[in-house]
């Protein structure tokens, strides 16, 4: 091992640094996480969802379930129970992880289960934007988008806080996913 050409010291040539910490490959390792995590799963009969790579499907003739990886939670939901328990007992064998049972709350939506299927709400999510926005004791009322857009990047407005009006922006980007009646007053913010 020899010193960096750009971090050399003339008077200790022979001196190295003691690394207390690894900075190498902290990017790549989500990614090789993942790629563990994809490997097993299509090894399993899993497949890739072709529009989010984080969502992954599996069919075995009326049976299907779908296994979502978010970071470091996965969800899933099967047409059986006994189905989503198999498939869990399956990922526990290769990862430590924990069975929450059935899904109520994940990434701020609200799951309802009903005879039909599952209702997905971000209500919740909603009222914390809102009260973010410190809009909690405001009355809703009906809002019409003028779709001639009058705003521009010279505008002259200032606002006391821009990194919260950012947030606020991205958090109503993805409240979207379930309030698609939304989406073009949000483009417009």
């Amino acid at each position: 091992m020899h010193q960096s050409l750009d971090f050399r010291d003339p008077s200790y040539p022979d001196y190295m640094c003691l690394l207390l910490k690894s900075l190498y490959g902290l990017e790549q390792a989500p990614i090789a996480c993942y790629q563990g995590f994809d490997n097993y799963v299509s090894y399993i009969g899993f497949t890739h969802n072709k529009s989010d790579h984080y969502l992954f499907i599996y069919r075995r003739g009326i049976d299907i379930a779908y296994n979502l990886l978010y970071v470091d939670d996965i969800i899933i939901i099967a047409s059986s129970e006994s189905l989503r328990r198999s498939i869990v007992t399956l990922f526990g064998t290769e990862f430590t992880m924990k069975d929450l049972d059935i899904l109520h709350y994940s990434l701020g939506i609200i799951v309802t289960h009903h005879p039909g299927g599952l209702f997905l709400s971000q209500r919740k999510y909603a009222e914390e934007i809102i009260s973010r926005a410190g809009m909690s004791n405001y009355k809703p009322s009906l809002t019409h988008i003028d779709t001639k857009p009058k705003l521009g990047g010279s505008s002259s407005m200032t606002y006391d806080d821009p990194s919260l009006l950012r947030s606020l922006t991205g958090a109503f980007q993805y409240l979207t996913f379930t309030r698609p009646d939304i989406s073009y007053g949000v483009q417009q913010i």
